[in-house]
């Protein structure tokens, strides 16, 4: 059964039940595990679809992920803003809680002499309204808001910024923030490398998902900002053990 086929009908499945588990899409068509996570990554990545560890669920018009927990990221997007202060130089991930942030930012007039880096385009136009922001060259993958590369590499090798804030995938049972997709795993890793302090914005969702690269380290997170829940109370033990302030919202 080829790849497209098997997409087509996951889909279908999900237009008509809205949500299905993991195990019973694999069930339907056949296929292992990997072969079925595999599909659904492509799914979630052309924004037809959200997972959550063991189920997926129908993305329908007018809903995106970023929508579902938007109430989550602001409160996030609040609590990282208190990190910022006038002067400091910051280095911005792409995602939408990341780009809470920004809006954030922007509309707090006491905030003045601040310097921003960051691969994502739609972050940039936004921030450049009110404060200096560098970008990286390199390639804009299609449907997507993050800048890709040797370039953006290179960018991010000479940048030395006081605070990065990150975003993720997912955590659920890894060692630290997590991307799926290859080419942005050597620029996450160097974004958040190129910072004096690094702080992690997920969502409650993050916690019951994850990518396939592990590009930052719990141990190398100061701060991780994020919602508690009865699910991720565990992880957020696990994380604290290695060092890593948590603060909840």
């Amino acid at each position: 059964m080829s790849n497209s086929y098997r997409l087509d009908h996951i889909y279908n499945v999900l237009l008509q039940k809205k949500t299905a588990t993991v195990e019973e899409l694999a069930n339907s068509f056949h296929v292992t595990p990997t072969t079925n996570r595999r599909d659904l990554l492509e799914l979630e990545d052309r924004k037809l679809i959200y997972r959550t560890r063991g189920a997926a669920f129908l993305l329908e018009n007018g809903m995106s992920e970023s929508n579902i927990f938007m109430e989550e990221k602001k409160r996030i997007a609040t609590a990282a803003a208190k990190y910022v202060c006038n002067g400091m130089s910051i280095a911005l991930d792409s995602g939408s809680t990341v780009k809470m942030l920004a809006n954030h930012l922007i509309d707090d007039p006491n905030l003045v002499n601040l310097d921003f880096v960051t691969h994502s385009p739609d972050i940039a136009l936004s921030v450049c309204k009110r404060f200096n922001v560098s970008i990286p060259g390199g390639s804009l993958v299609p449907n997507s808001d993050f800048m890709v590369g040797v370039e953006v590499e290179e960018f991010y090798r000479k940048v030395n910024v006081d605070v990065a804030f990150l975003g993720s995938t997912g955590v659920y049972n890894c060692s630290g923030l997590t991307v799926s997709y290859p080419l942005q795993l050597p620029v996450k890793k160097h974004s958040a490398r190129c910072a004096d302090k690094r702080i992690a914005l997920l969502d409650s969702s993050k916690f019951s998902r994850r990518g396939i690269y592990v590009f930052c380290e719990f141990a190398d997170i100061d701060t991780l900002i994020t919602a508690k829940t009865k699910d991720n109370e565990a992880q957020l033990n696990r994380i604290a053990d290695l060092g890593v302030e948590i603060v909840l919202v």
